[in-house]
């Protein structure tokens, strides 16, 4: 009864790193390493569950143990890298938000959508170099793309025009 407790949990554990997965956007870093936390702590319970003194001669609860040092390895890796890509996304985020409050106080007087394309060349731009330096400094690469990017800009553009300027 026990062990079965402990499987259930880790598969409980796992099925929430992969519900969270699951919403995030195909392909994109933090859900491979969301993934890969799943796995490791679905094996860490499963592994934690026997010990080699369970079954008969030979340990055949020795595999098992064995695998223990793997799931605390993925489990540290999906965590980890899983946080710094998060991290990552929303300080180019915030250096997005950032930047449009700048441009659009400096080009306020053009038409519209001309100081729109002007905004996003020029956050783009920004942005690109901010996720170029935190993939430098860190080795983890943002799960943001250029796409992701120009939406978040059309969206912090939206909200500057419903704000009233002073």
């Amino acid at each position: 009864v026990f062990s079965l407790s402990s499987i259930f949990a880790g598969i409980l554990f796992g099925v929430a790193f992969l519900s969270i997965a699951r919403t995030l956007k195909m392909g994109t870093a933090a859900r491979n390493y969301m993934i890969i936390a799943a796995y490791g702590f679905v094996l860490f319970y499963i592994a934690g569950s026997a010990s080699s003194s369970q079954a008969a001669y030979p340990p055949y609860g020795l595999i098992s143990v064995s695998f223990t040092g793997l799931s605390c390895y993925l489990i540290y890796n999906g965590v980890y890298f899983s946080a710094v890509s998060i991290s990552q996304d929303m300080t180019i985020r915030q250096t997005i938000k950032k930047s449009v409050m700048e441009q659009s106080k400096l080009l306020d007087s053009i038409g519209t959508a001309e100081m729109e394309n002007e905004v996003q060349k020029l956050v783009l731009a920004t942005a690109r170099k901010t996720s170029e330096s935190m993939t430098d400094k860190t080795g983890v690469e943002a799960s943001m793309n250029e796409d992701d990017m120009k939406a978040y800009v059309q969206l912090v553009i939206k909200e500057l025009d419903k704000k009233p300027r002073s």
